[in-house]
């Protein structure tokens, strides 16, 4: 169990370097250690160079390594996380999550009947690299990955929206947009819903006014 006076110590000031400075301890991190087991983590504090300490539980591996590694291996460890739960599911496995995290947000508005809708219904109105602009069955549905956007004009996603939820034709949409970028959208909401801290970078989720 995960120990009061190791949360304050570990996220709000942070952890002592081996040369004494403060590091800065992102929530979104120690919270993806909480939800590794402990031989994973023995494993990880071994590839990172951390002599095997037999009998530590699970608080302190965790707090081994956000003791000794630097900054930017806390980066790549985070990273290494994420790609871990995530990296080996499909898109429409991804799809499906997302839209299961939707169902359970949004009970009383019901599941989004992503049946209904094919994405080659769904018309291009502007597009950039990182930015996409559809209409789908009367709706406007836009994604920005550079700002963290999502929009849709449905009555759904005005309920959904303030639950951070998506509807059925924005789901229907990032199966329309090139793979990758749909991955990253997903994979990062996702992460964010979670496992994110209050500094996690959060994605905006706005009502559009209908096409």
């Amino acid at each position: 169990m995960w120990h009061h006076e190791t949360v304050v110590r570990f996220i709000y000031n942070g952890a002592a370097s081996g040369n004494g400075e403060r590091k800065s301890i992102p929530p979104l991190l120690v919270n993806l250690l909480r939800d590794t087991s402990e031989p994973v983590l023995i494993h990880l504090s071994e590839q990172y160079g951390l002599r095997r300490i037999p009998g530590l539980k699970k608080a302190d591996l965790i707090a081994r390594l956000l003791r000794h590694l630097p900054e930017a291996a806390l980066k790549d460890l985070e990273n290494g996380l994420i790609a871990a739960r995530y990296g080996g599911l499909s898109t429409d496995d991804l799809l499906k999550r997302a839209l299961q995290v939707s169902a359970a947000s949004t009970r009383r508005a019901g599941k989004p009947r992503v049946e209904d809708i094919t994405p080659q219904a769904a018309t291009l109105v502007e597009g950039s690299p990182r930015r996409w602009h559809y209409t789908l069955h009367g709706y406007n549905i836009v994604i920005d990955l550079n700002r963290r956007y999502l929009g849709c004009s449905c009555q759904y996603f005005a309920f959904s929206a303030r639950r951070q939820a998506i509807c059925k034709h924005l789901a229907a949409v990032l199966r329309v947009i090139p793979e990758t970028y749909a991955r990253e959208a997903l994979i990062e909401m996702l992460v964010v819903r979670e496992y994110g801290g209050p500094d996690a970078p959060r994605w905006r989720f706005e009502p559009l006014k209908a096409a």
